[in-house]
């Protein structure tokens, strides 16, 4: 064989979209949102939906979960040795650390209590928005739409993300047709996609920012699910064979994934 061929043969090395430091960002936080979900046995929202998200946040920006998620409590800055406590308390429900500067309000009306702070900042002219994580399943409700509609009509600095990772589908039409009748806008993004669920959330938090209004981002699964009706991808696997197509797999994120896979106890 040529030495021409041979060159011809070998796959060229593609050059990421994104900044090193953003994709290490998000390749870190992944691994963490991983090690902690192992854990702490908490499997609340996707690690690409959790990594994608929280990098286009700043701190005085608020963060609504509908549902009590240690996860996400640590990636905002909480203590794990807080968390444990509260887990060794059987106290699942108690408030999350105030430094993770996450509200866990009731489950059936986390957006209307989500929309409320939203109009407080929006009165207060403050560039601060609020993001919101729920499962798929809690925005089905009546309240939900009155509340979507509200922050539509308000122009409401505010984000949700709904995770419907582990559903066959969001329930809801993502056509041009079926997205008109929606007072903001709704994407899909496959929540399995840290660095699609990254750009779409960078652009709905800076239309936020800018004034113009809500945007409701469900988290699907774009690939036909398993044999079993689940979506068998690991999104942490994946992206470290993207980062590697991509050249930006270096030793600082391979000494990351040894340090993160050595043995742990789990929480009890």
């Amino acid at each position: 064989m040529s030495t021409e061929l041979a060159v011809a043969s070998v796959a060229p090395v593609l050059e990421p979209p994104l900044p090193r430091e953003v994709l290490n960002r998000l390749y870190s936080t992944m691994l963490h949102a991983r090690q902690f979900g192992q854990r702490f046995r908490s499997t609340h929202y996707g690690e690409a939906i959790l990594a994608g998200t929280l990098q286009n946040t700043t701190d005085n920006d608020t963060i609504v979960s509908a549902t009590s998620s240690p996860v996400l409590e640590i990636l905002r800055g909480a203590d794990p040795a807080t968390i444990l406590a509260r887990k060794a308390k059987r106290n699942a429900d108690e408030l999350a650390p105030p430094e993770s500067k996450i509200i866990v309000p009731d489950a059936d009306s986390f957006l209307s209590f989500a929309s409320g702070i939203a109009f407080a900042h929006r009165r207060a002219q403050s560039d601060s928005i609020v993001l919101v994580f729920a499962p798929g399943k809690l925005t089905r409700s009546r309240a939900f739409q009155q509340s979507i509609d509200f922050a539509g009509a308000h122009r409401l600095p505010l984000v949700v993300l709904a995770d419907f990772t582990d559903a066959r589908s969001s329930s809801r039409n993502h056509d041009g047709a079926s997205l008109s009748h929606w007072p903001s806008p709704t994407i899909a993004v496959d929540g399995r996609d840290v660095i699609a669920v990254y750009r779409v959330t960078k652009e709905a938090t800076s239309a936020a920012r800018r004034g113009h209004g809500p945007t409701l981002i469900d988290c699907v699964n774009f690939l036909a699910p398993g044999p079993r009706g689940r979506d068998t991808r690991d999104p942490l696997k994946t992206f470290r064979a993207y980062l590697e197509r991509h050249n930006t797999w270096d030793s600082e994120l391979a000494a990351l994934t040894m340090e993160a896979g050595r043995p742990r106890p789990a929480a009890r």
